[in-house]
Order: C-alpha cells, then structure tokens, then sequence
C-alpha cells in the first residue's frame, strides 16, 4: 500500500507524464525486471481498485494523473508562486494558501528498498515546506502590522510546530503574549526559547531576544524594538562589494616577468606548466590575481582551487570550476560549443547539465579503463572548445589536489603537448604528498615546467608595503621582524597598534571575531564547520537560524571581509580563519554543528547525495555517528569507482571499513585493489569477505566473491583457479537466487577452458548455458558478452562462416545491452572473421563500420585492434604499404595500453609483411620476438599461429630442421583441442616438410 501512496503522489506532484520503465527503476529498483513491471501492475490495481478507474490516464508506455483530479499540493505551489510574485497579497489571500499546508508531503510514509523515491521525497518535503515558511514569516509580519496579535499568536505556533528553531517566530509569539496582558504566559516562551536553543544548537538566545524579555520584566514593551520577520523572506539580499585595500604587489617583479615569458611560449603553440610554491600567506594567490587581471580580454583565464576538505573525492576542482557562472553560460548551456558525446559524460559529474540538455543520451558501459580516457577526454575537450589562444587554467593550493585531478593534468599537458594552453598551479610544498611531487619531477625532466618558488619580502619590500597602508615606517622593521616577511601575517600586524600585539597569527584573527555581534560569530562557527564553500541554505540549516537572521549575519562577516561572496556561495577569504574559528570550537560544539552541517547537505543536495557523500562521511565521522558515516564512505567509494577514480574509491573503502566493517564493504575494496593492479592485496579482500559473507549465511555475497577470485586469476592466466572458484559457486549457489551470478561463473569456465586449452566443446557449453539463462531472466549484458565469446570459441574452432554470424548476432545483443565497446568488438572479429573466410567484401564492410562507430564515440581502447584487422585486410588486397601503416598504429596504440599479447600479434603481422616484400631476415626477427614475448603467456591459439608462421618461413628459407621443431611445437598444442582451423593448416605445413 505504501508504494501504491507513492506512486499515485509522484505522479501528483511531477504533474506529468512518467514512463512506466522510470516508474519501476524509481520505485522496485532491485528487482529483476519481469518482477518489477509484475509490482507495477499490481500497484496499478490496488489504486484503480481504491479510487475508481477514472484517477489515471495511461497508455502503453506513459502514466499520469487524470485530468480534473484534483490535487493539492498542486494549488498551494501554484498559490504560494503567485503570491510570491504579488505587489501586495491581501492577508485572506495569504491564509487561503497557507490552510492549504495540513502537514509534509506523506508524512510518515515509508517505502521500503526505494533509495532514489525516498530521495525525491525528501527534496519535495523540503522544497514544499520552505515555501509554507515564508507563508508564515509574510503572514505574521502583516498581523503584527496591523497589531493582530492574536493572529501573530496563532501563526507563529503553526511555524514552531513545523521548525522550532525559528527565533523570530519565538520571538513574534513572546511579544504577541505580552502585548495580550499575558506576561507570565511571554516569560514561560522565552524559557522555552532558551531551553530549545541549548538542546538544539548549544547557543544563548540572540541579544534581540533577551532584550524583549528585560522589556517585558520592566514594563517597557512599547520602548523595545523587537526584531520582526521580513515581510518578503528572501535568500538573499543586493549588497555592496567589499574591496581589499588597493596594495601594490611588492617582491614579485621576477615572477611577473617570468609569466609573461611562459604566456609567450604557450600563445606560440607549446604546452606549459607554472607552478607557484610557498608557504601560508606568502602571496601565491595574489600573484596570481595581479598578474591575471591584466591579460588582454580575448585571452581565457579559468581558475579553481582543491580543498582541504575535498582532496578525496575525485575530480572535486574540476566540479566547481564547471559550476563556475561564467563555464555553465559558455560551455554548458545552449547553444554550447561541446559536443553531445562530451556533455554526456561530463553528465556524470555534473548531473544538472542534464536540465540544460534532457536529451542527453546515458553514457555506455565501458571498460574502467576506457570509462577513464574518455571523461579525461571530456574535459579537455570542453576546455578546448574555449579556443582561447592560450587557454590558461589556475589551479590553487594544489597541495590538496585528488589522485584523479593530478592523473587528468598530466593528461591534459600531454593531449595538448602541441596546443597553446598554460596551465599554473599554487601549492604548498610542506604538505604536498609524495605522488604530487613525484608528478611534477616527471614533469620537470620533460622540459614543460617553470617553478616560481615565491620568497619572503625583505625589509625595503616591507617598507614599500607599509608605505602603501599608511602605516609608520618607523614601525617597518619590527613589523619585518615579527611577521619575518610574510605578507599576510605583515598585514594583519599592520591592523594593530605594536604594543600588546598577539604573539602568533591565530591570535590577531581572533582579535577581528570580537567586534561580531553573537549572532553573526555563531554563523562563522558553522561556516567554518562547512568550510569549503558552501550555499546560503546550507549555512542557514546548519547555524539553525532562521533567513533574516543569517542574512544579517552574513552581512556582517562580509563587511568584516572575512567570507567573500562568490556567485551563489559564500567561501571564507583565507583558510585561516576557518581554521582558527575550528580550533576553537569545544569538542561538543564542533561535534554537533558537524551533525547539523551533515544534515543541511542531505537536506540541499537530497537528489545528488552520491556527489557529496565524501563530504557528508567527514561531517558524520565529526559529529560522532561512525554507522551513518560509514554508509556514506561507501556511497562516495561507488560515485568514484562510478568515475574511473580507483585511488580515491579505494581510500573511501577503507574509511567505511574502519568505521563500520561489512563483507561488501571489504569486497569493494577488493575490486579497487585489483582495478589498480594489486592482485595479491585483491585477492586478500576478496577472500576475507567470501569468509564474512558464509559466516552471515549471506549465499549471493558469497558467490561476488568467488567470481571476484576467479575474475582476478583471468587477469593472471591462472585458469585451474578460475575454475576452482567458479565450479564452487555452481556448487553452493542457486540458480533461482542470482541468475547473474550462475551466468557469470558459466563466462568464466569458458574463459579457463579456452586459456588452459582445454576442450573447445566444454568452453562452447558453459557459454550456451550464461546465453540459455541471459535469455530466461532477461540479462542484456550477460546475453551480449556470451554471444561475443560464443563467436570466438567457433572461430578458434575453424568455423569461420558461423563464427560470422553470431558476431553478427552480438553486434545485435551489444546494442540492446548499450555496450559500445563490445559493439565495436562484435565489428571487428566479424571482419577478420570473414576475411578468413574469405569474404572480403563483408570484411571491408564491417572493419569500416567498426572504426566509425569507435570515431563517432570516441572509443580509445579498441583501436589497437581495428588497425590491425585493417591493416589484415590490406594486407590479404596486396597492398603492403597500407598494410604496413595501419599495423604501425594498432603497434602504437598497444604499446600506450601496455597489451603485450596484442604488441606480439602485431609483430607477428608486420613480419607477414616482411615476407611478402622478399626480407626474411626481417621476418625471422620479427617472428622470433614475438614468439618469446607470448612464451609465457596463456595464449596458445596466438602462440600457435606463430609456430606456423615461423615454420612456413623456416621452409621457405630452406631451414628444415628448425621448420620441423617449430611444426611440431604447433602439433602438441592443437592436439585434442578441437581446433580444426588450425589443425588444417598445420597439416598443410606438414604436408610442406614433407614435400
């Protein structure tokens, strides 16, 4: 019944059309799709059963709310925009909308196993319920005008019941007491107002406060300007910029100059890096802003800064600097000048770009791997699409920056080696980690950076400097000496007179904190608790103030420049002072405004939870609830796992597994070990959690593990093992409770039966049952990736026709399952597939469709192949030259994925074409290196082609012996394992020897 509620608001609510697949995705997500679209129609039922057939409206694939039913939480957000929007909406007018609001959106309502439902919930509660607010706030604003006070009296109840932090509602219900003769009645409110203030925020109520209740003990009520709610709350408010003094940049004319210099280089065509180093407050990011203010306009300057507090979560720079004003109207909004392919996968990192283009097609399932190129790819071609000459990109306290950040620039600096582009990073050597500096060396012996390590100020730069203040040169070298030539910590000296000044730099910013009035400092708190920047609702949730008391607060921190505005968030002006704002937080206070700032984050970005959950598991850790943190670490581990970020995935692993220790938790941190190349520390978790999961009597986590073991031993070519694992889950495992999970472990054996050389026929059974259960429980993916293996198994067999048409029929599968990988893959074997089964024409036809499919989506991986097939091609047309080409870039391509076997292949072949140009020198090289380099690896259809290769050679340069060694290598390997094609051929080389 629960879901039956659900469903029915949804489609109330969105107010229009669903489609029937988004409905059973949204509402039984975890269900295999015949069960769930089965739960939709009994939901269906339940409802028309209920309300009569005439609520909905429906169609094949779309349901929606009937015309003319009616509904109300469509009136009162219709109700609430209009009057929001009126000159002057009459106090009727007002409370008709406001009796509209009975309570929060399905209040109370639970559904169970609906993740992304409960999450559209929560967004709808809270958007629905700030909308009843402001109602509220305009409503008792215009009673207490009009002196209604027995109106203000009730609507301020109403606005406690719904948010009981709501001090000006507190206060409204206090005076509305006082002004009706109700004075003890007042005094109990103002109690209450302290004791929930304590409980809730651990603060003293706002001085506005406790100066109504002096007024009412006094009997001066009409002397008191009580503070009252805006009649038009509002987010935010126009303000004037805060400026910092116009100061001269001292100390850095040869930094200057040496931008200048690399802007140069980088305008005439090369790549460069600047890297600022330096210490806290030595004036990196004003070096910065001084030199970049004087670039000419049709120069591109972007800019963006990692975070302390972020540097685990992947790509977290590159995210806010797309949600940069200036990014989003040039690059992400329409018309954009990126292509679709690029939005879609940027898509993955910004959701919202799917607002702008709801058009936008999902991104493939992809190799983690080529997942990783392509959003790499993304960004620099979204970057490129600026065509600024140079495009220059800064990037602050790079100190601080992710793992997948770091891997992108080295990236960037490669992709546009040859472009005008200048990228200039700031960051603090002290606390750079190992990997960065590492980086940046590698960077260096390559001759593309310039490091600008910037020096403290001497006294004559001082001088100049307090010069510019106004401040006493006499004081310049004592000042000098304290603050021993750090500008920022010279300035802050210069605020204050030389006696009695702090001794360190803490000490004079919490000299500013005293001229705040409680209200605003109480804010800075939770400012400093969130830390990067951050939303004004997020800093409203978190303070627990109500709008037009953090508004005034943030006027007042912006005017002591101690947060600077930045769009529509705020971020504090140095780190510093959120720093010394933290240290001197008490361990209770910190832990709950860390609860509260968790919260406020769930409650603003409730549809993008997965973005922020690494932020969210810091704040839970914080405040104390490891269970809630750790299921957050877990969700942040997916998100950038979900982004080819293993590093960072890995981190958040280990983070949930040492708050909260689950079987699943330590198989994730399994799978990033083994993405990473770590088998061994894989296989450990692995193992360990197979162990947890048969100890929970836990059957389907049980068998992930497993297949994980058996997966890892493929990467290996360790095949007794893969069938060990794999035979165990067929044992222990029913096939009712995960089909996946059997068909996978069906994929497996196939695989060890073909890289141990087992029997053709057992590879081809284990693949007809994944295919047979693909088919019965309707598994897309499983059914292209059986069709595709199936191909191989019936081409190493010789069957080279029929091999053909199940490519052919994989090609099919690959596109229902939205594989493009595996698509082009199906392109490619059926091309070389029918080039040996002589079909040249099928051949061209399907390698030309191949390379544009990969073209078309920007594929990298499969090109190793599809030059070589292509070069096969020209080759078998005669054409040695063209051959030879495309054969040097399948070379080029695989040697930049480190595929050996592929790079011994496309040996092999360019020996091929050695021969046929008369240099069997040159082959015999060729083939010799390429025959050692597979020696040790499970390859024996590769290894074999060689022998023959090599025989067939050896014959025609008259070596008989070494041509009858080579041959009979190829023989004790196709015996008794059904290779037919190889078989006949290797009976024609012996045929040969014979002859």
């Amino acid at each position: 019944m629960a879901k039956a509620i659900g469903l029915l608001a949804y489609l109330a609510v969105t107010d229009a059309p669903q489609t029937r697949d988004h409905l059973v995705n949204l509402f039984w997500p975890d269900s295999l799709p015949e069960a769930a679209r089965k739960n939709l129609r009994n939901t269906l039922w339940a409802i028309r059963k209920g309300l009569g057939d005439e609520v909905l409206q429906s169609d094949a694939e779309r349901l929606a709310l009937a015309d003319g039913v009616w509904c109300d939480v469509q009136r009162f957000v219709a109700a609430a925009q209009a009057l929001a929007t009126a000159e002057t909406p009459t106090v009727a007018e007002l409370q008709t909308a406001v009796d509209l609001y009975r309570a929060p959106l399905l209040d109370g309502l639970v559904t169970s196993d609906a993740a992304d439902f409960e999450i559209w919930l929560t967004t709808e509660r809270e958007r629905l319920g700030q909308l009843y607010q402001r109602l509220l706030e305009t409503l008792v604003a215009r009673h207490r005008v009009a002196g209604n006070w027995t109106e203000v009296m009730a609507i301020a109840r109403r606005a406690l019941a719904y948010d009981n932090l709501q001090e000006p509602m507190h206060r409204a219900l206090i005076e509305a007491h006082a002004r009706l003769g109700e004075r003890p009645e007042a005094l109990r409110q103002y109690d209450l107002l302290r004791t929930t203030l304590d409980r809730e925020l651990s603060v003293e109520p706002l001085p506005e406060s406790e100066a109504l209740r002096r007024a009412i003990l006094s009997g001066e009520l009409q002397s008191v300007e009580a503070a009252a709610p805006a009649a038009h709350a509002r987010p935010r408010r126009a303000r004037m910029p805060v400026s910092p003094p116009d100061l001269p940049l001292v100390g850095r004319q040869r930094e200057l100059v040496a931008l200048d210099e690399e802007l140069d280089l980088a305008a005439g065509g090369l790549a460069r890096v600047v890297l600022f180093s330096g210490e806290l407050g030595i004036g990196k990011s004003r070096l910065w802003r001084e030199w970049s203010a004087n670039l000419p306009p049709e120069i591109t300057a972007l800019e963006t800064r990692c975070l302390d507090t972020t540097q685990s979560l992947p790509f977290a720079p590159l995210t806010g600097l797309f949600r940069e004003q200036a990014c989003v109207e040039t690059l992400l909004k329409p018309p954009s000048p990126v292509s679709p392919i690029w939005l879609a996968e940027l898509a993955r990192l910004l959701p919202e770009i799917r607002e702008f283009w709801p058009g936008l097609t999902v991104p493939a399932t992809l190799p983690a791997e080529e997942e990783r190129h392509r959003l790499f790819e993304a960004f620099t071609q979204t970057l490129r699409a600026l065509e600024s000459r140079p495009l220059i990109l800064f990037i602050d306290d790079l100190h601080w920056a992710d793992r997948a950040t770091v891997d992108w620039l080295l990236y960037l600096v490669d992709r546009m080696r040859a472009e005008p582009l200048l990228l200039v990073g700031a960051y603090r050597p002290n606390d750079a980690q190992a990997d960065l500096i590492h980086r940046v060396a590698s960077l260096g012996r390559e001759g593309v950076v310039r490091r600008l390590p910037l020096a403290r100020l001497t006294l004559a730069e001082t001088t100049t400097l307090l010069a510019a203040l106004g401040t006493d040169g006499a004081r310049a070298e004592q000042l000098q000496t304290r603050s021993a030539g750090n500008p920022y910590f010279l300035l802050e000296l210069s605020r204050t007179g030389l006696d009695g000044t702090p001794a360190g730099l803490a000490e004079l910013v919490r000299d500013r904190f005293k001229q705040l009035p409680e209200a605003a400092y109480q804010v800075l708190q939770s400012a400093a608790v969130l830390e990067s920047d951050f939303s004004f609702a997020e800093l409203r949730r978190t303070s627990g103030r109500g709008e037009e008391e953090t508004l005034d607060a943030l006027d007042s921190l912006l005017e002591a420049a101690l947060l600077v505005e930045r769009g529509e968030r705020y971020e504090f002006t140095h780190l510093l002072v959120a720093t010394v704002v933290q240290g001197d937080l008490s361990i209770a206070r910190r832990s709950f405004l860390h609860r509260r700032a968790a919260e406020a984050l769930e409650a603003t970005h409730a549809g993008s939870l997965d973005q922020i959950a690494g932020r969210l598991t810091l704040h839970y850790a914080q405040a104390g609830r490891p269970a809630q943190a750790a299921s957050y670490a877990e969700l942040a581990a997916k998100h950038a796992a979900s982004l080819a970020a293993p590093a960072e995935a890995e981190a958040f692993y280990r983070r949930a597994l040492a708050l909260e220790a689950t079987p699943a938790r330590r198989l994730g941190l399994g799978y990033t070990r083994y993405t990473q190349g770590d088998l061994e520390e894989g296989r450990a978790a692995f193992t360990q959690a197979m162990v947890e999961f048969v100890a929970q009597g836990d059957d389907r986590g049980a068998a992930q593990a497993r297949l994980a073991l058996a997966d890892s031993y493929l990467a290996s070519g360790q095949g007794d093992l893969i069938i060990q694992w794999a035979k165990v889950v067929l044992q222990e495992l029913d096939p009712q409770a995960d089909p996946e999970a059997i068909a996978r472990a069906h994929l497996l054996l196939s695989a060890a039966d073909l890289l141990i050389g087992r029997s053709l026929s057992e590879a081809e059974r284990h693949l007809i049952e994944a295919t047979q259960l693909a088919g019965e429980y309707h598994l897309p993916a499983i059914a292209a990736q059986g069709q595709f293996a199936l191909g191989n198994v019936l081409a190493e067999r010789g069957d080279y026709e029929e091999a053909v048409q199940v490519f052919a029929q994989s090609i099919v599968l690959a596109q229902a399952a939205g594989n493009l990988a595996l698509e082009v893959y199906g392109h490619n074997n059926l091309a070389y597939h029918a080039l040996l089964a002589h079909d040249l024409d099928t051949a061209q036809a399907q390698i030309e469709s191949g390379m544009a499919l990969a073209q078309e989506q920007a594929l990298f991986i499969p090109w190793q192949y599809l030059y070589s097939t292509r070069g096969e091609i020209a080759l078998a047309q005669g054409q040695l030259d063209e051959a030879e080409s495309f054969f040097h870039r399948a070379l080029s391509e695989a040697e930049k994925h480190g595929n050996q076997l592929q790079v011994a292949n496309i040996g092999a072949n360019l020996s091929r074409v050695a021969r046929e140009r008369g240099d069997s020198d040159g082959a015999l090289i060729l083939l010799t290196e390429a025959s050692r380099a597979v020696r040790e690896q499970p390859a024996l259809h590769l290894h074999t082609q060689i022998d023959l290769w090599l025989a067939e050679l050896y014959i025609q340069r008259g070596e008989r012996a070494a041509a009858k060694d080579a041959w009979q290598q190829a023989e004790r390997r196709l015996k008794g394992s059904g290779r037919h094609g190889l078989a006949a051929w290797a009976m024609r080389v012996g045929a040969a020897l014979q002859g």
